[in-house]
């Protein structure tokens, strides 16, 4: 979920229902037909908004956060969340849950019900799936079909960047003004609110603690949490964090640059690497030139359509196809990479083929939230003149850039800066396990080492081989933060990173 290409102040004391004493059941062991309270916020019991893995149906129970979409306003109007909870494997399982929820921003968190196999923690403690405002199960959506279709259509005419952007600008303010009309508060989709909501759904499903499982966006809004509802929190997992006080345009070419730099070294140590490619650095930048002079045209079929397209693929795009394969491989797959790269420069470029038909996929994230977020919280902070710096910084990345049409997109989506807080530190005593990956260009491990700086009761630890959210891939982290899960008073094992 990374925020690359593609990537609350108010007290909660006055709730309007009876808690469920620590005695009782939460609301989370309740059948799901059973009704929940009245009120806002509220926990409505329903069927699952998304399907159910074969065979699971029993261990699942789902339903919806109901909150107030502003809660700065006095009668703001509700919103719908929704909530899926997999129940332990554990006859006695611990009393606090997991709760996790993807990043983006703007992706949907729902999908992780497909990973009850991949995820140790299940075997002591419930987990429970959070579907974020604003994204894409959550009522509203805060969907941009009019930027998604803008996009596809670039690329199938393979306009230019400079025009490609200005399309996507006009394309995001209809968006904009067609939500803002539609009575959508585009101001309230922001970590703030975002936070509160995940204190409002441990109170109402009746939860003393919990514990935090966050990665990339949803690792910062985790920051969140702990700053402003730190009473409810037992311990926090981060993965691949992106912290506030980082200005993220400002830094995301650096990050770009060091990950190649480090899967381009690591091939030169590595003995059969090296002997199988001497030159492999050299002929992938001199191949991202070539394809600059003269980009290579390439067919595709995009998902299920019989439509077979022609597209252009730049040496940008090969700089993001490495990126982006790295950042999202195994450590067994980063390993094959440097043999694709040899293809791709010989001219067989088979390797490149799901990357270009990704380029005409839409709906990966709900760019409204996107924007939402990255206008209040991050461009009101950043630099114009450093984030074009970062394009002429590097020859071998000269003209690169991270988002290149994201700083004008919020010219014209006019929500308010946030406070000057939300682009400071958090500082905090709550154990926490931070996790960064080696190949991660876009939450580069500094990132991480930078945040354990103000939480005095944190364990960091890079893992090899891998890219953004290594409990992903590595069975490694999975296995350090289930550890972590049942003792957070200490680090957890890390020999198996060695």
């Amino acid at each position: 979920m990374k925020p690359g290409r593609f990537l609350g102040t108010l007290s909660l004391s006055l709730l309007c229902f009876t808690f469920i004493p620590a005695v009782n059941r939460s609301l989370a062991d309740k059948p799901a037909n059973q009704p929940t309270q009245s009120g806002v916020p509220r926990f409505e019991a329903s069927d699952c908004a998304v399907p159910v893995p074969e065979g699971e149906k029993e261990s699942v129970r789902c339903g919806y956060l109901v909150a107030r979409e502003n809660r700065t306003r006095a009668n703001a109007r509700t919103i719908r969340l929704p909530v899926i909870i997999l129940k332990s494997s554990s006859k006695n399982p611990a009393p606090d849950p997991v709760l996790r929820t993807l990043g983006g921003p703007g992706a949907s968190s729902l999908r992780m019900i497909r990973g009850r196999r991949s995820s140790p923690w299940l075997e002591n403690r419930d987990v429970v799936i959070f579907e974020q405002r604003g994204t894409r199960y959550a009522e509203p959506k805060l969907e941009c079909s009019e930027v998604d279709a803008v996009r596809v259509a670039n690329v199938k005419a393979n306009i230019g960047t400079a025009e490609a952007v200005r399309r996507e600008v006009t394309a995001a303010k209809t968006c904009f003004d067609r939500l803002s009309k539609a009575g959508i508060d585009l101001s309230a989709y922001d970590s703030v609110q975002s936070a509160a909501d995940i204190e409002d759904l441990r109170q109402v499903l009746g939860y003393k603690q919990w514990n935090l499982y966050g990665v990339s966006y949803s690792a910062r809004l985790m920051l969140n949490v702990i700053r402003d509802h730190p009473e409810g929190v037992r311990s926090v997992v981060l993965e691949s964090v992106l912290p506030p006080q980082v200005n993220y345009d400002e830094v995301g070419v650096d990050g770009a640059k060091r990950a190649l730099d480090r899967f381009f070294a690591n091939c030169v140590a590595d003995s059969k690497c090296a002997a199988s490619h001497p030159t492999l650095e050299k002929t992938f930048y001199e191949t991202a030139r070539r394809f600059n002079e003269a980009p290579i045209e390439m067919s595709v079929k995009p998902g299920d359509s019989a439509e077979t397209l022609k597209l252009k693929l730049n040496g940008d795009d090969l700089i993001t196809w490495l990126l982006d394969y790295i950042l999202s491989a195994d450590a067994e797959a980063v390993a094959a990479a440097p043999t694709q790269i040899g293809m791709i420069a010989r001219g067989d470029y088979r390797p490149l083929n799901m990357y270009a038909g990704d380029k005409t996929a839409t709906g990966h994230y709900m760019l409204g939230m996107r924007y939402s977020f990255w206008c209040r919280e991050e461009m009101p902070f950043e630099n114009r003149r450093m984030i074009a710096a970062q394009a002429q910084k590097y020859p071998e990345l000269r003209g690169y850039e991270i988002q290149p049409a994201l700083l004008a997109v919020c010219d014209v989506w006019k929500v308010p800066a946030a406070k000057p807080r939300e682009n400071q530190p958090v500082k905090s005593n709550i154990p926490t396990l931070i996790l960064s990956a080696e190949y991660d260009a876009y939450t580069p491990p500094a990132w991480g080492q930078l945040t354990t700086k103000n939480l005095s009761r944190s364990y960091y630890f890079e893992v090899p081989g891998v890219g953004h959210g290594p409990g992903f891939s590595s069975n490694c982290a999975r296995k350090m933060i289930a550890d972590f899960l049942n003792n957070p008073s200490a680090p957890p094992d890390s020999a198996c990173l060695k």
